[in-house]
């Protein structure tokens, strides 16, 4: 009789120690649901320590058949824990990559839309650069037939060289260059090639903004310089800057008036680095107050 009334008072008193295990655990789970920024390793860290110091306590005073209960009915809070932590971490995985997704979304929209102020924004996009453009198509197309063909080039060309201050070796260079310039610019050299101002624009454009075709442009201006430079002293005056306006078939008016803007200490000369400076800086500036823009000549009027 005394060992069935001890017999029922331990396993009331387990039933018992069961029961606040069983609460405190489904406590814990609630807090942590209220409270996610709590890590969850912290929570099974202490459940489990919890656990473990009930469990000591029941085997010094309980029936081994008990305390396995008892362990059973752990594994299967802390496998309810795991299952929960699973599911919370793997939709804060999720909420992460789809985060992280949308930053690169954001990311490449933005990458798109500096490239596409980059284009709005590239050399040669402003009225007064096509309008400098616009006059040199106009020089350029000697037989006034609205169009430029390789054999305007040729022609421009020759007109220079026939002035007779270039030497053999040196007009064959010429000659090469123009060919190389027109093939780098225009294309194929046949007598269907023909390029109208907004093409001519639209190839300049195109060797403006790309870095080494940039750097070869007016690789010609040193053989201009040097046909009309009759007394080989590496500076043209006013008479020698009229012929290069002639062969260009400009009048000598217009040579006098470019010459007065692009002498800028007034000494009434122009070297060789000065006239390649200038020609070069009309091609690749787009700032209306530099003096290049009367390297040409007078620029024709907006459209």
């Amino acid at each position: 009789m005394a060992f069935y009334v001890v017999s029922r008072g331990l396993l009331r008193t387990s039933r018992e120690i069961l029961e606040r295990n069983m609460g405190v655990t489904v406590g814990a789970l609630q807090h942590q649901q209220q409270q996610q920024q709590q890590p969850l390793f912290t929570l099974l860290h202490s459940t489990g320590d919890y656990n473990n110091n009930r469990l000591s306590v029941l085997n010094s005073n309980c029936p081994t058949h008990l305390v396995g209960h008892l362990m059973s009915g752990r594994t299967g809070v802390i496998q309810a824990v795991r299952q929960y932590s699973k599911k919370t971490v793997s939709a804060a995985t999720l909420r992460r990559d789809e985060s992280d997704s949308d930053s690169d979304s954001d990311d490449e929209f933005e990458r798109r839309r500096q490239n596409a102020n980059v284009k709005r924004s590239e050399r040669g996009d402003s009225e007064f650069w096509r309008r400098k453009m616009r006059t040199l198509h106009r020089i350029m197309d000697v037989n006034h037939d609205g169009v430029i063909s390789y054999d305007d080039f040729s022609l421009l060309a020759k007109r220079f060289s026939d002035l007779g201050h270039l030497s053999p070796e040196v007009a064959a260079e010429f000659t090469d260059v123009i060919k190389q310039t027109w093939e780098e610019q225009f294309g194929e050299i046949t007598p269907y090639n023909l390029v109208n101002a907004e093409q001519f624009l639209t190839d300049l454009h195109h060797r403006l903004n790309d870095k080494k075709m940039a750097k070869r442009i007016g690789r010609f201006l040193p053989y201009l310089f040097k046909a009309v430079d009759f007394d080989h002293t590496g500076h043209l005056d006013l008479e020698q800057y009229k012929l290069f306006f002639r062969c260009l078939g400009l009048t000598e008016e217009d040579a006098a008036v470019s010459f007065a803007v692009i002498d800028k200490n007034g000494d009434g000369q122009v070297s060789l680095k000065e006239f390649v400076h200038l020609g070069r800086q009309f091609f690749l500036t787009e700032d209306d107050t530099k003096i290049s823009k009367m390297f040409w000549g007078p620029l024709i009027a907006d459209h």
